[in-house]
């Protein structure tokens, strides 16, 4: 299962989170794209992987009595490939990921981060080149006010067509400048290889536009959704 996906991550980090939305929306799962609040730090960090899901609570204060796990949890769970997903479960003060995690994450080969909540040090982590999708940035750090109680779990993220949307670990995760969609991993192979074939029959109409045909036209002749079936109702 672990070479699967990750030959289906590196199939989907040479697609579009638009293609995958639009495969999605036909299969039956139409809510798998997350709250558009949760953008990249830079317009041009990409990324696709396998999620490692995280998740915490508001503390007020280091003695709280809330039982928290060491924040070094997440940087054990990086690895190669690897999309890091930590649910703040509506904090909106401080960060979750800063410029020294993002580099231990960055050197274990972590593909990607998505935080329902903040990341600080912004400078540093554009240089780093890795995506981080968040929803604010604050110099404001987590210790006192933010602690991590879940760890490789199941999280839910605030959606973009609905209130939140279920991650679970091992779903595949594309974000780009349009934002990020999760994909679970039951579908993850039909959907993948149905955005393959989505993103050839664009190509293609692309190719027709150029040559002066009208979009109408193109449409008609190269139908993108013909080869998808439904798999289930989304709840």
């Amino acid at each position: 299962m672990h070479a699967e996906l990750e030959l289906l991550s590196s199939r989907l980090r040479r697609l579009s989170s638009t293609v995958v939305s639009d495969v999605l929306d036909r299969a039956g799962f139409p809510h798998q794209s997350l709250t558009s609040a949760i953008r990249p730090l830079a317009p041009r960090m990409t990324f696709a992987g396998k999620a490692v899901c995280f998740s915490g609570v508001t503390v007020y204060g280091e003695e709280s009595g809330v039982k928290a796990l060491s924040p070094f949890e997440i940087d054990r769970a990086a690895a190669e490939g690897v999309v890091i997903v930590i649910a703040m479960n509506g904090h909106t003060m401080s960060a979750a990921i800063g410029g020294l995690m993002s580099l231990a994450l960055q050197r274990r080969g972590c593909a990607g981060v998505v935080v329902d909540g903040g990341a600080r040090d912004v400078g540093e982590i554009t240089d780093l080149a890795l995506p981080v999708f968040c929803r604010y940035a604050t110099p404001l750090i987590s210790a006192g006010r933010w602690a991590l109680t879940g760890a490789r779990a199941p999280v839910r993220v605030a959606g973009q067509a609905s209130d939140t949307v279920p991650i679970a670990p091992d779903d595949l995760l594309i974000g780009d400048a349009d934002g990020v969609v999760v994909v679970p991993q039951s579908i993850a192979s039909d959907i993948v290889a149905w955005a393959e074939k989505v993103a050839e029959i664009e190509e293609t109409i692309a190719a027709k536009l150029r040559d002066g045909e009208t979009r109408e036209a193109a449409f008609a002749a190269h139908p993108r959704f013909a080869h998808i079936r439904r798999l289930r109702e989304q709840a």
